[in-house]
């Protein structure tokens, strides 16, 4: 009985088949969404970056001093952001969220393409690859709400395969993913064996470009950003269902916070965990972000310093450090997930397979449909797990 699956399974076009069916499912979804609030947003930002710089994060900064929370829509990210969509709000109205939406899809493709073409070597590596991929449903969530994150992944997945040879321009490129959304910045990580030319040329660009975005809005304006939107919204509460970070998985769990779901009917339930340890809830949070960090360090040792590797662990950190993460914010687990993916598969390691499917299947559900909508932290703390394991296949992994 195991032969026979085994055989089937090692089919490159069943997994062609399963990638096909979630390409189905994804294309569908994303045609029938209308509303996309967040691409809206940035590229009204991209309009004031333009026209009324002072304006770019004023509604978010008053709703942050209001309120103490983020803002459903609302720029938070830098100003090099705002300036990226600058070009699509000279579009004619009706095409500028279609075109933001299909060209951030487009960036986030390109760069897992990158990826696969680095680290795959067989037809049934490359299968599997683009049927998880095209599964990955913090990518969907990333289409689906018209973010920013595939234009990051582009710039970050770059930076990653250009490493090895081209050390310095790797730096650029992490550094403008970096000036986009600040987690590529801990790709550094994997800098170890070349990490002069890296360093300087990312802060060189990364200083280049910033300094470019913050222009239009003037010393001042950028001051302003720095202290009434990007502290402020680090350090704002997360009350949504839909954001599932390390600090509300214990804050939920055990530390009392309630959260709200969405039930099977439609309607809105409140729960709350009768364990009230808020205290305890803070040191878990610290301890486990803590321990994230220091274990991607020690497997990037593990590894051999290996850069893709390292660098990918770095970028993944960005899907479990900040404290607010909604579903689109786990897609930079997703290069590396892939890449251990692949190389588990190469070197027959089956429990890691197994692991990482099962780190991928609590992402199955939105986490608003879920009783604890954390199981998706969960689910993003096994797949990092799993990863760190994978530290020592990748001795001796080269392009």
């Amino acid at each position: 009985m195991l032969v026979p699956l085994r055989r089937v399974l090692a089919r490159p076009l069943l997994w062609w088949a399963i990638a096909a069916v979630w390409v189905v499912h994804d294309v569908m979804g994303n045609v029938l969404t209308t509303n996309r609030p967040d691409a809206t947003s940035v590229i009204q930002a991209g309009y004031r970056w333009l026209h009324d710089p002072a304006a770019i994060y004023a509604d978010t900064a008053r709703h942050l001093a209001q309120t103490g929370l983020v803002p459903v829509t609302g720029l938070i990210r830098p100003p090099a952001a705002a300036m990226l969509a600058a070009p699509f709000s000279l579009l004619p109205g009706w095409m500028q969220v279609p075109a933001w939406t299909v060209a951030d899809a487009a960036a986030a493709l390109i760069g897992l393409w990158i990826v696969q073409r680095y680290v795959t070597r067989t037809s049934l590596e490359m299968a599997v690859f683009w049927a998880v991929a095209f599964y990955s449903p913090p990518l969907y969530a990333e289409v689906n709400a018209g973010q920013i994150g595939g234009f990051v992944l582009l710039l970050a997945c770059l930076g990653l395969v250009t490493f090895r040879h081209r050390p310095a321009l790797s730096g650029v490129l992490a550094a403008a993913a970096a000036s986009l959304k600040l987690y590529p910045a801990l790709m550094v990580m994997g800098a170890r064996t070349r990490w002069r030319p890296f360093v300087i040329a990312a802060g060189v660009a990364g200083v280049l470009i910033t300094v470019v975005a913050c222009i239009p809005l003037g010393a001042a304006g950028a001051w302003a950003y720095v202290t009434g939107v990007l502290i402020p919204s680090l350090k704002a509460p997360n009350p949504d269902c839909a954001q599932t970070s390390v600090a509300t998985l214990f804050g939920r769990s055990i530390g009392g916070d309630p959260y709200p779901i969405i039930t099977p009917s439609g309607g809105i339930s409140i729960l709350q965990s009768p364990v009230h340890l808020a205290a305890l809830a803070t040191i878990l949070t610290v301890l486990t972000l803590a321990a994230a960090v220091i274990a991607a360090v020690a497997a990037s040792r593990a590894s051999g310093w290996n850069p893709v590797y390292g660098m990918g662990l770095g970028l993944a950190l960005g899907g479990l450090l900040p404290g607010e993460l909604n579903p689109y914010q786990y897609v930079p687990l997703m290069p590396l997930v892939l890449m251990v993916m692949v190389v588990a598969i190469r070197n027959a390691h089956w429990m890691q397979v197994l692991g990482l499917t099962v780190g991928l299947l609590f992402w199955l559900r939105q986490p608003c449909l879920l009783p604890f909508p954390n199981l998706w932290t969960i689910g993003a703390l096994i797949l990092f797990a799993v990863c760190v394991i994978a530290a020592r296949d990748f001795r001796g992994e080269t392009d």
